[in-house]
């Protein structure tokens, strides 16, 4: 795919803050005068659900702050407006899908994986109670955020396996954000969806019938994590390793405090019952996100495999050129991690 810039690209997040000032959250309030002695970054996330737990946790929990940043994150409801955005210099940062920053660079950026919080392909197939398996998808509409996003990845790889050709044999529908496709599902007008672990708990309490799991196929494979340019990895080193120390500290302290973490992804999420998010807790903190989240080059290999089906030049490039794990190497070899969960 081609990542296309309007005539103007400082519109770009312009008009996202307008679209979603309502979901984009500060965190810890910091004094005007704190934030003059604190270096900037702007941070877009782009899902609402347990992968982007420890990034808002080391925001709420001023690890960010300890390590010398003012960060600013904000909402983009998905991947690909985010690598638009991070082409168009507007964003430093990116807590995003391992595909954007792999079809970004393919598409002549130079965005590289800084770490990957998850290795496993977090999401869920939900469909209407009248499907009964994978085949009654078969003629039927499926929900997704955007074409070449995450979820659009996942949706196509799941139904390949499946044997069911996107856009041939299941109509693929844009929906914008994964909030909006599980609506969408509530209501019937689509028969099934591409939803995060929140949504679909939600769903299943509806009588929405969960197809799979996504996560259970064993499949390694770079969900989320940090991207950013190269050249401003290169121009910004000492920023990125204190937001690579903050974010490693804030996996911490998601792992080891329930109460602050479920609270915070109430917040961020904005569910008024706990139950989701504590669900999405148990899962995330003792099954998916790892204490050292390293890029690999076994992690970035599916995706190119996926994505050589319809591009050449994902068949020829070399997994390695998509990833930068200098910055957690260091963290893990000065003894970081260790010093943050003890014996």
């Amino acid at each position: 795919m081609r990542f296309r810039l309007p005539a103007s690209s400082g519109t770009i997040l312009a008009a996202l803050f307008t679209a979603l000032a309502a979901s984009a959250s500060a965190g810890r309030a910091v004094s005007p005068a704190e934030a003059q002695s604190l270096r900037p970054v702007r941070v877009a996330y782009s899902a609402i659900g347990g992968p982007q737990v420890p990034f808002w946790v080391a925001k709420e929990a001023g690890h960010f702050e300890k390590n010398g940043l003012n960060v600013q994150m904000i909402f983009v409801r998905s991947g690909t407006q985010v690598a638009q955005a991070m082409i168009a210099g507007e964003l430093d940062l990116a807590i995003t899908g391992g595909p954007s920053a792999v079809q970004a660079s393919l598409a002549g950026a130079d965005q590289v994986m800084l770490t990957c919080t998850m290795n496993v392909l977090a999401f869920r197939v939900v469909a209407s109670s009248r499907i009964q398996g994978p085949q009654d998808l078969k003629g039927k509409k499926m929900g997704i955020t955007r074409f070449g996003s995450l979820a659009d990845f996942a949706a196509r790889y799941i139904l390949e396996k499946w044997g069911l050709k996107p856009e041939k044999d299941v109509a693929l529908l844009q929906l914008g954000g994964t909030p909006e496709t599980f609506a969408a599902l509530a209501k019937g007008s689509i028969d099934s969806g591409i939803l995060t672990d929140v949504q679909a708990f939600q769903a299943r309490k509806l009588g929405l019938k969960e197809i799979i799991d996504l996560a259970e196929s064993g499949l390694e494979f770079c969900y989320n994590g940090v991207a950013a340019s190269r050249s401003y990895v290169n121009a910004q080193s000492e920023t990125v390793r204190s937001f690579i120390k903050a974010h490693l500290e804030g996996i911490a302290t998601f792992k080891r405090n329930r109460a602050l973490s479920v609270e915070v992804m109430q917040k961020y999420a904005r569910l008024k019952d706990p139950e989701p998010a504590e669900y999405a807790y148990e899962i995330y903190a003792h099954k998916y996100v790892p204490r050292v989240p390293t890029p690999t080059v076994a992690a970035i290999r599916p995706i190119l495999e996926n994505l050589g089906a319809r591009d050449p030049k994902a068949r020829q490039a070399d997994p390695a050129r998509f990833i930068e794990p200098r910055f957690v190497k260091e963290l893990e070899e000065s003894g970081l991690i260790q010093r943050l969960y003890g014996p």
